[in-house]
């Protein structure tokens, strides 16, 4: 079946007869004709009936032909438009921002099946804290985002992911090594290394002593530091101890460099979560994407 002649079915029954649609699809009415009589040869039936004024109606043939029509012709263009988006996405760039968990520990390997697929796409990643994560999707400055913590920003949209767990890195000759868990009130007097205050990683914790009535003992603060690495490095040489993410201090901990405790009654789990504006979305690259992203993460 023709595509052309399915487009004058329903151009006649849009206009109402065969000279209008003739005029709205710019042939003339003989052309339109001979279109429909090659329908109708097709389909051994008639399509068409005159009524009064020259008017056209549809047989019953001609109505089932009409929805076919409608369908098919829908779908095509449903196609046409799937194919120029996914032509359009050959090549181009994505900027993604990730905080220093996700972008450090979960992304890389994500970005080298991206690039498998999509070789002639450049992919930028900048790595920085949660809050800068969240401040660069909201200026435009990244296409998406992931995160160490589910950000109050009414703009962003929030995906979660995959599942992490903070813990207490410490240095593998503190007392506290031995220990499967510490209450809180046993880090008062600890040299305590923190991330800043924009960090996912600090602000989950927070979050979870929080929940419990507890909070971190300022006092106990010895160094602020701008990265897990830097924090999993100043534990390591026995500077102090510091919360990291599980994900990052596994190899450190097996190779004994470090030893990682939980807090008692404290739930140190969190989510790692997928950022964007949704009007981006209409973005084909961005949407590629995100469904990648979704499709290989997604718990």
């Amino acid at each position: 079946m023709n595509l052309d002649h399915l487009r004058t079915l329903i151009a006649i029954v849009e206009h109402g007869s065969l000279s209008a649609a003739a005029r709205a699809r710019r042939v003339s009415q003989p052309a339109i004709t001979k279109q429909v009589q090659r329908m109708e040869a097709e389909m051994g039936l008639a399509l068409l009936v005159r009524g009064p004024r020259r008017q056209v109606e549809l047989t019953p043939a001609g109505e089932r032909l009409l929805a076919f029509a409608s369908e098919t012709l829908a779908r095509f263009e449903a196609l046409e438009q799937e194919l120029a988006a996914l032509k359009s996405m050959g090549q181009g760039q994505l900027l993604l921002a990730a905080s220093t968990i996700p972008g450090e520990y979960l992304l890389p390997q994500l970005l080298v099946a991206f690039r498998a697929e999509h070789p002639h796409i450049e992919v930028q990643m900048t790595i920085s804290d949660t809050a800068d994560v969240a401040d660069r999707l909201l200026a435009g400055e990244a296409d998406v985002g992931v995160i160490g913590s589910a950000v109050r920003q009414p703009d962003l949209r929030l995906e979660r992911l995959v599942s992490d767990e903070i813990v207490l890195a410490v240095p593998p000759d503190h007392p506290f090594a031995g220990r499967e868990r510490v209450p809180v009130e046993e880090l008062r007097g600890q040299p305590l290394i923190l991330r800043e205050e924009g960090s996912g990683t600090r602000r989950s914790v927070e979050a979870a002593l929080a929940q419990v009535g507890a909070s971190l003992p300022r006092e106990s603060v010895v160094l602020i530091l701008g990265s897990t690495q830097a924090i999993l490095q100043a534990v390591a040489q026995g500077l102090g101890m510091g919360f990291v993410s599980a994900r990052a201090s596994w190899q450190a901990q097996a190779d004994g460099h470090l030893a990682c405790v939980g807090l008692a009654d404290v739930d140190l789990r969190r989510g790692l979560y997928l950022a964007y504006l949704p009007q981006r979305i209409g973005d084909p690259l961005v949407a590629r994407f995100i469904e990648f992203v979704r499709s290989r993460l997604t718990e």
